[in-house]
């Protein structure tokens, strides 16, 4: 199987749908370091059009509170006592005893400096902290532009579970880019994700084949 497919859809739901589709059909069998399988794509590439429409799949085990909690949580930098949060990472991003980094403020600051800005990017790995963990970010790295009047998100996922954790992700990721999008001063637009390892673990795909026969 070579590496690369593209996915262009109008809203949230319609595109994990897709998604799941395509590496149901097209993915292959492989183990993760845990010794799961998994139904994996290599180097997925999704566009959501309108991520403020129909942004809850019915199909989707989260509902509206922990999707809501789940966002502020990744805004707010927040730690509800896990070993780390995306929001941690994005609000307080920091290595020994340096002063933690507000990343989101950052990037606000280089947006609202420079409307043509490249540099309005945020990371979540940390070399010297995640060399030596076994849990470890998924989602790695955040970048915000305004092109053509809107404020458009990519996020690069280096692992993606993509039955169980897309839909939360892409919630999340669009109360993100509103969040930015208010403080800069420009609508939002598009989010676009890359996923590196886009995954099905085996014991979702009982319930995936079942969507995709609906």
């Amino acid at each position: 199987m070579e590496a690369g497919r593209f996915i262009r859809a109008k809203t949230i739901a319609s595109a994990w749908r897709r998604g799941l589709s395509l590496i149901w059909r097209e993915g292959v069998e492989v183990r993760d370091e845990r010794g799961t399988l998994t139904r994996e794509l290599l180097d997925l590439m999704i566009v959501v059009i309108e991520p403020y429409l129909d942004m809850v799949p019915p199909e989707y085990s989260w509902k509206a509170e922990r999707l809501e909690e789940y966002a502020q949580q990744l805004i707010s930098g927040h730690n509800p006592g896990f070993e780390y949060t995306y929001g941690e990472r994005l609000r307080a991003w920091r290595v020994a005893e340096m002063e933690p980094l507000d990343q989101i403020d950052y990037v606000i600051r280089r947006l609202i400096a420079s409307k043509d800005t490249r540099r309005a990017t945020a990371t979540t790995w940390i070399p010297p902290v995640d060399a030596s963990k076994d849990e470890v970010p998924c989602m790695i790295l955040d970048d915000f532009k305004i092109r053509f009047g809107k404020l458009h998100l990519v996020a690069v996922f280096r692992s993606h579970d993509f039955a169980g954790a897309y839909p939360a992700n892409l919630f999340g990721l669009s109360r993100l880019l509103e969040y930015v999008s208010e403080r800069v001063g420009t609508a939002p637009g598009t989010i676009t994700t890359l996923s590196i390892s886009a995954h099905i673990y085996e014991h979702d795909w009982d319930w995936v084949s079942e969507i995709l026969l609906e």
